[in-house]
């Protein structure tokens, strides 16, 4: 099985992965600044998407190693996941992509 992902792409790989957020969308508007922050670098770290602050790569450090900077990695419904957190993350005022 190794020989066969060798000769995959590593942008191909994690487009095959589904990411599967862990948090119903529907509880994002009780959630804090901080539980949104968390999701959304743990959907990210997930779907090997390097993670952009010395915070949130200390946080997933034990995560699997990461092929991209870009979210067009990740599958679209995962992408979709995440606009959705984001928009309510803004919606609640938390403070740019650190979401504190």
């Amino acid at each position: 099985m190794w020989l066969a992902l060798a000769f995959v792409s590593p942008a191909a790989f994690a487009q095959s992965l589904s990411v599967y957020p862990a948090v119903d969308p529907g509880r994002f508007g009780a959630m804090t600044c901080q539980q949104l922050w968390y999701v959304e670098q743990e959907v990210l770290a997930a779907g090997r998407v390097c993670l952009a602050s010395e915070r949130a790569r200390r946080a997933f450090r034990r995560a699997e190693r990461c092929i991209s900077d870009d979210e067009a990695i990740l599958p679209q419904d995962t992408r979709d996941y995440l606009d959705h957190l984001r928009s309510v993350a803004a919606d609640k005022g938390c403070s740019g992509p650190e979401r504190r």
